[in-house]
């Protein structure tokens, strides 16, 4: 009867450590597939980096070129020595009741109301 019990004990215990050991492995396996999804994200998120670094790249290389530069510098109104800088201006509008090109100092609303209270 004791080597019954003892042995009844024993295979409780390994049945325990078995159950035990399967927890463990189970918890370990989600935690991997965890973090084997968080290192996908990481991947993305680093491939997205990788091609605006490169843009950035070729963005730095374009404005360092004197081509850029000189581009620039014409934007702000800078010439070269020897160059003439010509200036395109637009006509003013021309107000519908005012043909002489002159800037009616009355608005369109104003106008408009002009011509309502000149009915009669």
């Amino acid at each position: 009867m004791r080597s019954k019990l003892a042995a009844a004990l024993l295979g409780m215990g390994v049945l325990a450590l078995i159950a035990f050991l399967a927890m463990c492995n189970w918890q370990i396996y989600q935690n991997r597939a965890k973090i084997n999804a968080e290192i996908e994200k990481k991947r993305e998120q680093l491939q997205v980096l990788q091609e605006q670094r490169e843009t950035l790249k070729a963005g730095l290389r374009a404005a360092s070129g004197e081509s850029f530069q000189e581009e620039k510098m014409r934007e702000q109104g800078y010439k070269k020595p020897g160059e003439e800088v010509i200036a395109i201006l637009r006509d003013r509008p021309i107000d519908a009741t005012n043909q002489t090109g002159e800037i009616s100092p009355n608005g369109f609303w104003a106008n408009f109301w002009q011509k309502i209270k000149n009915i009669k």
